[in-house]
C-alpha cells in the first residue's frame, strides 16, 4: 500500500470516527428529534452487544443478513447510537463506500485503523466494537473478519449484508458468528413504526401456539376464542385500511413514511433494480443479455399462479437450465420464495414449484406499474398469499424438522405446513373463502386440521377453522 493510499484511508477513518454520530442520526431520530421505534430484532441484538460490554459475552460476532430494504442499515445505526461509548473504541463503516468510492479493501482500512489505535489489536487496553454495513461489497470480508475475531477477545463485530446466501454459506463465519436474519416487517412492527402503537405482551406467541400447536380444529377454535378480547383490544383505534396498505407496501420499513403511492412504488422498483444490477451478478454467472430479461421474468411471476417453465422458455427464448439458474439466484438474493409441491422428492421434481415474492411490495409494484390481467380481488389475493408466505417462512425458519409446501393437485390448498410427521393445511383468501379446497386436500393428505385465513369471522366447520386475518397478522 503506497503512502497516498494510506493517507486517503487515514483521512477517511478520521472522518468516520468524528462524523458517524451525526451521519447515523437520520436513521435513529425523526424530524422532531424523537427516537424512531425499533424492529423486534433490536432487543436481542442489543442484549448480545451489552453482554460483551459487561464482560460476560460468549457471542462476539453478529451477522445480520436480509434482502435490500428490510432495514439493516437503520438497525445498525440504532445499535450504534444505543452503545455507551465511554472507555471503548468504536468504528462504523459502510463497505460500499470503502470499496466503490475509496477503491480499497476492508483489510486495508483495518490495517490503518490499527495504526490509529496505536497498538496491535492483540494488545488493546480497551474493548472495540465494529459496526460494518454492506459487507458483501468486499469479496474477502469473511476471512478478514475471521482473522480479526481470532486476534482478540476484546473485539465485537456486527455486520450486515444484502445477500443471505453469501453470508451463511461461508464456513469461516458459520463456526464463529451468530446469525440474526432480518425479515420484512410483520404487521405489528408496521403499526409500531407508523402509528406508535405497541404489541400486547405475549399475545403474538399465544396466537401462534394456538394456530400451530393445537391437537385438532376444536382446540384451535377454542384457543382463539379465548384470545378474542385481547385481539380486539389491539385493533382499537387502528383503521382496517392499514391492512391494505401493509399488504401492498408496508412490509418494507423505508416505505412507511411515504404517503405518495407512486413514489412508494418508484422506490420499490429501485430496490429491485439494485438487486438485478448489483446482487445477482455477484451470485450468478449471467451475461448482460440474460440479466436484462430478469425484470420480465419477475413480472411473469407476479402475474401468474404457477410458473410454467416451458412457457417462459418460449417467451424469453432462453433455455430451461438458464431459467432454473435465474430462479435459483433470485431465491438466493431473497427476492423470491420457492414453495415446492407437496409429496416425495420424485413427485416434487415432476410438478411445478410455486414462487412467491419475499415481500408483497414487489408484486404490488409490478401490478401498479405494468397493470395486470387479474381483477382487484385476485390481485389482493396474490398479495395476501405473499404476506402469509412471509409469515410462515419467518416462523418455520426458526423451527426444526419443518417444511412448507403446497398442494399441486387441482383445487389443492395454498400451503401444507409440516411439523415433524404432522401437517396443517391452509388456504388463503382476501374475500369470503369456504373450506372446499382445504377439505379436498385433506382427503389425500393426512393433516391435524385445516385453516382458512381470510376476512371471514372466527368459526369452525368440521376439522377446519376460519382464522380471521386480523388474528393471523398478530402472529
Amino acid at each position: 500500500m503506497n503512502q497516498d493510499t494510506k493517507d486517503k484511508i487515514f483521512r477517511f477513518l478520521q472522518d468516520q470516527i468524528t462524523q458517524a454520530e451525526f451521519r447515523t442520526r437520520a436513521y435513529v431520530f425523526d424530524e422532531n428529534n424523537k427516537k424512531n421505534p425499533t424492529r423486534n430484532a433490536f432487543v436481542k441484538l442489543r442484549m448480545h452487544k451489552n453482554n460483551f460490554l459487561k464482560g460476560g459475552a460468549s457471542v462476539r460476532w453478529l451477522v445480520i443478513p436480509g434482502f435490500r430494504g428490510t432495514g439493516k442499515t437503520t438497525l445498525l445505526a440504532q445499535l450504534y447510537h444505543d452503545t455507551d461509548k465511554t472507555n471503548i473504541n468504536i468504528l462504523y463503516l459502510s463497505l460500499d463506500q470503502v470499496v466503490q468510492i475509496l477503491g480499497v479493501t476492508l483489510n486495508d482500512v483495518l490495517t490503518i485503523y490499527e495504526e490509529i489505535l496505536g497498538s496491535p489489536f492483540e494488545q488493546m487496553n480497551k474493548r472495540l466494537i465494529l459496526f460494518i454495513d454492506e459487507v458483501q461489497y468486499d469479496i474477502n470480508w469473511a476471512i478478514v473478519l475471521k482473522s480479526l475475531y481470532d486476534r482478540s477477545n476484546k473485539i465485537f463485530i456486527i455486520a450486515t449484508g444484502s445477500s443471505a446466501v453469501m453470508l451463511q454459506n461461508n464456513p469461516d463465519v458459520g463456526r464463529r458468528a451468530i446469525f440474526e436474519k432480518l425479515y420484512p416487517m410483520c404487521f405489528t412492527e408496521y403499526v409500531k413504526i407508523k402509528l406508535g402503537k405497541y404489541e400486547i405482551p405475549r399475545l403474538s406467541k399465544k396466537i401462534r401456539d394456538v394456530i400451530f400447536n393445537s391437537i385438532n380444529a376444536q382446540q384451535v377454535f377454542d384457543g382463539l376464542k379465548k384470545l378474542e378480547n385481547d385481539a380486539r383490544r389491539y385493533w382499537l383505534n387502528i383503521n382496517r385500511m392499514e391492512i391494505d396498505k401493509y399488504i401492498k407496501y408496508g412490509t418494507l420499513p423505508f416505505m412507511v413514511a411515504l404517503n405518495n403511492e407512486a413514489l412508494v412504488y418508484d422506490q420499490v422498483k429501485k430496490t429491485i433494480d439494485r438487486v438485478v444490477s448489483n446482487d445477482i451478478p455477484q451470485i450468478g454467472q449471467f451475461s448482460p443479455e440474460i440479466v436484462s430479461v430478469i425484470p420480465t421474468l419477475l413480472y411473469a411471476i407476479a402475474d401468474s399462479d404457477q410458473l410454467s417453465i416451458n412457457t417462459i422458455t418460449k417467451t424469453l427464448q432462453i433455455s430451461r437450465p438458464t431459467i432454473m439458474s435465474i430462479l435459483d439466484t433470485l431465491e438466493k438474493t431473497e427476492t423470491l420464495l420457492r414453495i415446492h409441491p407437496h409429496g416425495s422428492h420424485m413427485a416434487q421434481a415432476r410438478k411445478p414449484s410455486k414462487y412467491l415474492f419475499s415481500s408483497p411490495a414487489f408484486r404490488s409494484m409490478y401490478f401498479s406499474f405494468i397493470g395486470s390481467i387479474k381483477n382487484p380481488t385476485e390481485k389482493i389475493g396474490k398479495l395476501l398469499e405473499d404476506t402469509i408466505g412471509l409469515y410462515l417462512n419467518r416462523f418455520l425458519s426458526s423451527q426444526t424438522n419443518t417444511a412448507l409446501t403446497y398442494d399441486s393437485a387441482e383445487r389443492g390448498a395454498d400451503f401444507i405446513i409440516r411439523f415433524g410427521n404432522e401437517n396443517i393445511i391452509a388456504e388463503i383468501g382476501m374475500g369470503k373463502k369456504d373450506c372446499d379446497q382445504v377439505e379436498h386436500s385433506m382427503k389425500r393428505i393426512k393433516a391435524k386440521y385445516g385453516l382458512v385465513i381470510s376476512m371471514s369471522p372466527l368459526r369452525q366447520h368440521g376439522n377446519c377453522v376460519y382464522v380471521p386475518l386480523s388474528y393471523f397478522l398478530l402472529v
